[in-house]
């Protein structure tokens, strides 16, 4: 089904199924680093995942104490997608390098999300007064972690923080060297 549409219907569910895929990364990865329940970010969060993940929670138990049913439920959209993508452009596939290559879609997203987040924090260091936002508060308890061990290498260079930049190197060499090596042991 080649037709001048193709692309801009996969590009339009692929948008659709992004913004779900961060919603169940950010539900993992705010119950991971303890995150404030009570802030209303969070709690949005968790209303909107909550529908699909009290299902998957009774076949799919935490690990160590991390929700595994939000990774689960990520990864599954991310195969669904490709599935979907597959049958609007005629392509076929077979369904374990789908599933591997959903895995990567969702590491992917995960990478976009990092280098945005570690942006927006930089620039919201900018502005003390935004500090108290919800989101800020939210992006600061994701990102912080990360930092963290970047700061305790690099020298203090009296105020300037140096760290984001570094953190954005490592997103982005991951992006651009890892990926490509990931995706070809599926084809």
């Amino acid at each position: 089904m080649e037709t001048n549409l193709t692309q801009p219907m996969v590009l339009l569910l692929r948008m659709v199924v992004d913004v779900a895929i961060i919603f169940f990364l950010l539900r993992f990865f705010l119950q991971a680093v303890r995150a404030d329940f009570y802030n209303p970010i969070t709690q949005s969060i968790v209303r909107l995942t909550n529908p699909m993940l009290e299902p998957l929670r009774r076949f799919i138990p935490a690990v160590q104490g991390q929700d595994s049913a939000s990774m689960v439920a990520a990864i599954l959209l991310a195969l669904l997608f490709l599935l979907l993508a597959y049958t609007i452009t005629g392509g076929v596939s077979s369904i374990l390098p789908l599933l591997w290559l959903a895995s990567l879609h969702v590491l992917e997203v995960l990478l976009d999300m990092m280098f945005w987040g570690i942006i927006i924090h930089a620039v919201l260091s900018w502005f003390p007064n935004t500090q108290r936002a919800p989101a800020a508060r939210i992006l600061d308890q994701l990102i912080t972690p990360l930092l963290r061990p970047i700061r305790r290498i690099l020298p203090d260079l009296g105020g300037i923080d140096l760290s984001p930049i570094a953190l954005l190197l490592a997103v982005q060499m991951a992006k651009l060297m890892l990926l490509p090596v990931l995706v070809g042991l599926a084809l």
